[in-house]
Formats: C-alpha cells, structure tokens, sequence
C-alpha cells in the first residue's frame, strides 16, 4: 500500500507534462494539462468521489456483525480499494498530460485516508485472529462457506458459485450436460432489469449520474429548484445511499434526479460539463425543469412500481425460506433450520421490509397494489408464529430508520 500511496503522490504533485518529449520546451513549461473526460471520471472512482469509510462504518462494527464477519469486510473493501488504486496510477502514469482539478485532488487524499484506515483495521484483525491460533485465510473461507450468495460481494459470489459449480462436476462426472458453463438466463437479467428501473441504470454513464446527484442535487435544493424531504436531503448529503439497506432510507442519487426530472434529465445530463460550468449554467442551457418539486417523505417512494415489485418478490421469498427452511431445498443450511431465534430476527427483518415496501407500493399505485395484496403467498403460520403474516397488505413489521 505504501508504495501505491507514494507513486500517486508523486504523480500529482508533479502536475500535467506534455507527451512527445517537449516538456523542456516553451510549450511544455506553459502546459496546462487536459481535464478527464467523462468517461474518464465515470471510470476512476476514486478520483470522482469520496468514498464511504468501512472502518468507520458502524453496521460493520464488531457489535453488530461479529469480529470474523467484520474481517471479511474489511478484507474486501481493501482489495477493491487497492485494485481502484493501480488502476488509478496506472492511468496517471500512461497519461501524464492529464490536469486534475482540486476537488479531484482532494477527493484522492480523502481516499488514500479511507485506504489507510481499512488497511490498519484489517491488519489489527488479522493480528487477532493469529493470537488465538487461527489462519485469517481460513477465517476469511469460512464467511465466504457460510455466507447465503445475497450477502456476499459481487466477486466472493461468482468465487463462490464457481467452487460449488467445480465441486458438482467432481461430484457427478457422468452427467457432463449438467457442467455447461453456467451462464446468466434471461431471469436473472430481467430480474436486475427490474430492481434498477430505467435509462438512468441501463446508460454507461450511470454511475456519473449517480456522482453528480450526490453532490449536486442538495444544491438544487438549497436553491429551491426541488424540496427534498429533510431526512432525505440530510442523508443525500452524507452519502447514505452507500449504506448496507440504503434503499429503505436514502435513495439513489439516480431516482431522485429520475423522480423530480423525468428519465429524459440522463440524455441531459450526458452533456454536462462541471469542468466549464455550474450545475445551474446546465439548466438554463438544457432549459431543465422538474416534474414534481416536492419529493416524497420515504425513500422507497422514489423507487417506481416494477422497481418495488421485484424487492417484494425478493423480500418475500426469503421471508418464506427462513419460515420454512425446508422449502429451500438443497439450500436449506443457509437458512437456519436449526436456530430458531436466529430464524425468528431474520422474519422478523424480512417482514418489516415487506411492509415498508407494501405501503410505498400502496402509495404510488394502489390499482397495483391490490393485485399484489390479492395474489401474494400465503405462509403456513404454525411453522414459525409470527404475528398478522397472511394481512392483506396490512403490517407485517414496522420499520423506523433514524442514522444520525
């Protein structure tokens, strides 16, 4: 990590140099360097946003999640940091003639702090789990073991499912037509279709719009353009959205510009250029206007209809599966079929985010709903008690969020 720190140092310290071997010349002493594109911006995360601190993180801390779980996070967080890193000086170095402004300078050292600060966490672990005898790479393979695949990374998941898909070939040799290379069905495409509604997810410069909501969007309204809940708007402006279960109380960034703006804003937005002007200069150019100034109390309510639908979908078929684990098939270990209070927090969770997600559902379109309330599954209560399941789109839980 050292040496990454260092290198990228150096490289911005040493400001923008021309290519072609002229940088003694009198063109190369008055260069002033090329500003990142947006693809460019869109692609090196660490110099276009400051990233949320999982050191500082309290849902990761030992308290809530337990030493070992805590230790696979952080793990992670730096492996993603450290590869974020590389790609970042590797860029730099191939593009000396590149000018960062101050912002993007500044957003890399507030990140080399969030770097440090996961490294020496992750390292204290480590040093922990060695005093008790144990092998932090066995700690680590057993959270990835035990883990169901909707709580792991992106990567641990495929790492996952690709063991288990070796582990079955070795297993079932003679049914070669069962060990095809697992491919991604047409469900499971329209599945994330679903959960991420629209062109402001499906565009390439999905995550520029998402960057500049975060920082832009609670300047529009501290202008009064649009008036965002004061929940909304104080968790906006933390970053929220990044937090594990963000959805239930701090939007995307992307619905809320889709919400006040209309899904056109994003072909809008492929055109703004904050090098050159402000974010108010780009209205009046693209003669933006909202299409609905006040926004809604609760973040699910920025979510659209299909968007809902297939959380509730998700929502109720985990419900289901920890209810009855049995109904889980080969999966079943995953679900706590031996821990029964274990079981019963996890219903209850998954209950309480079936009603918060029912009534925003009921909100937006209560035609929708009533279908929902009318063919949603009925769950045997005698397996596992819990209290007005089968209501007909009435509470299931309650849910309170309060990040302060």
């Amino acid at each position: 990590m050292d040496d990454i720190i260092k290198l990228l140092q150096e490289l911005i310290a040493g400001g923008p140099k021309p290519k072609g071997g002229i940088a003694s010349s009198a063109e190369g002493i008055e260069f002033l360097g090329k500003a990142l594109t947006k693809e460019q911006r869109g692609s090196l995360m660490i110099v276009n946003s400051r990233l949320t601190d999982a050191s500082r993180f309290k849902p990761f801390s030992v308290r809530n999640v337990g030493r070992d779980k805590r230790y696979r996070y952080m793990f992670e967080y730096e492996q993603d940091l450290s590869g974020e890193f590389n790609k970042t000086v590797e860029f730099l170095k191939e593009n000396p003639d590149i000018r960062l402004t101050q912002a993007q300078k500044d957003n890399i050292f507030y990140n080399l702090g969030v770097f440090r600060r996961v490294t020496d966490e992750k390292n204290k672990l480590e040093k922990g789990i060695i005093s008790e005898g144990k092998k932090p790479e066995e700690i680590y393979a057993s959270q990835i073991d035990e883990a169901p695949i909707d709580e792991l990374s992106f990567g641990a998941a495929l790492e996952k499912m690709f063991k288990t898909n070796e582990k079955l070939k070795k297993t079932i040799k003679e049914t070669e037509d069962i060990f095809a290379t697992e491919k991604v069905t047409d469900e499971q495409k329209l599945r994330l279709k679903r959960l991420y509604d629209g062109k402001g997810f499906e565009s390439n410069n999905s995550s520029l719009y998402r960057g500049y909501g975060s920082f832009f969007l609670s300047k529009l309204h501290d202008k009064g353009i649009i008036k965002l809940d004061d929940e909304i708007y104080k968790n906006l402006v933390k970053g929220a959205h990044h937090y594990g279960g963000g959805m239930y109380f701090a939007p995307d960034p992307i619905r809320i510009w889709r919400k006040h703006f209309g899904n056109d804003v994003f072909d809008k937005l492929d055109n703004f250029d904050p090098d050159n002007e402000d974010i108010f200069q780009w209205l009046e150019r693209n003669k933006v206007q909202p299409i609905q100034k006040d926004g809604p109390k609760t973040a699910l309510e920025y979510m659209t209809p299909t968007e809902i639908q297939q959380n509730l979908t998700d929502e109720l078929d985990a419900f289901g599966k920890y209810k009855n684990p049995e109904s889980a098939g080969d999966d079943a270990r995953f679900y706590y079929p031996d821990n029964p209070t274990q079981r019963m927090e996890r219903v209850t969770y998954h209950g309480e985010n079936i009603s918060a997600l029912e009534q925003a559902l009921q909100t937006l379109d209560p035609d929708i709903f009533r279908e929902y309330a009318r063919t949603k599954p009925k769950f045997d209560s005698k397996i596992l008690p819990f209290k007005d399941l089968n209501a007909e789109g009435g509470i299931v839980g309650l849910r309170i969020w309060s990040y302060n």
